[in-house]
């Protein structure tokens, strides 16, 4: 019975960590629209991760914004503009990636 729960705990530790999302070194800004207004719009970027939510929210939220830096960094973008932030509900987050000089 001990062994069971071992391997049992063990194997929801992994699942939980295979499920995290990496976000890739970067230099970009999180920024508001007027600090955008003399740059290129690259594309928008998303990010979400219905997996976490409740209790675990936290974790659903670093995993979608970190889904949506990397469309960022393969965009090329210096900066991004948030127009929605994960929340304990949603863990969506969507902005645009700009090129700013």
């Amino acid at each position: 019975m001990k062994k069971s729960l071992l391997t049992l705990a063990c194997l929801s530790s992994l699942t939980m960590l295979a499920a995290c999302t990496t976000m890739q070194s970067n230099t970009i800004r999180e920024v508001s629209d007027s600090n955008v207004k003399q740059c290129r719009l690259l594309g928008e970027v998303h990010g979400a991760d219905a997996v976490f939510i409740g209790l675990s929210a936290s974790v659903g939220s670093r995993n979608a914004k970190a889904r949506a830096m990397n469309d960022a960094v393969r965009l090329q973008a210096t900066d991004v503009v948030w127009a929605q932030r994960g929340t304990s509900m949603t863990n969506e987050w969507v902005g645009k990636a700009y090129a700013c000089k």
